[in-house]
């Protein structure tokens, strides 16, 4: 689901397809709920622009999404993806209902290994 998720959402990004389109095909195809799908969607725009967003994908996704970020789009996009990630994780500990520990993890570790390939 995270990876049809993803293909999903650089369509979308990029206007190929539109969002409801894109939600009901991941429903139909990997049977991720629409719900779900319209989250991860709008996180991977909210990646790709930088800005924080509310709603949360599990830490595998968001590794995934870092990953293929940086393969897709090189070390400058991944490091605003990164910013949005980290406005993420700040958004959601102010809640109080816990921190992201484990997205906060990988944050961090996408940030140590972009200083050290600098």
């Amino acid at each position: 689901m995270i990876t049809a998720s993803y293909l999903y959402a650089k369509k979308v990004f990029h206007k190929q397809i539109d969002r409801t389109s894109a939600t009901n095909s991941l429903y139909s195809e990997v049977g991720m709920h629409q719900g779900s799908a319209n989250d991860y969607i709008g996180v991977f725009c909210s990646m790709m622009e930088g800005n924080g967003y509310k709603r949360t994908i599990n830490a595998e996704a968001t590794r995934y999404y870092l990953e293929n970020i940086k393969i897709d789009y090189g070390f400058n996009q991944v490091q605003i993806a990164l910013e949005a990630v980290s406005q993420h994780t700040i958004y959601y500990g102010k809640l109080g209902r816990g921190n992201l520990r484990s997205i906060e993890k990988i944050v961090k570790e996408f940030k140590t290994q972009e200083t050290v390939s600098m």
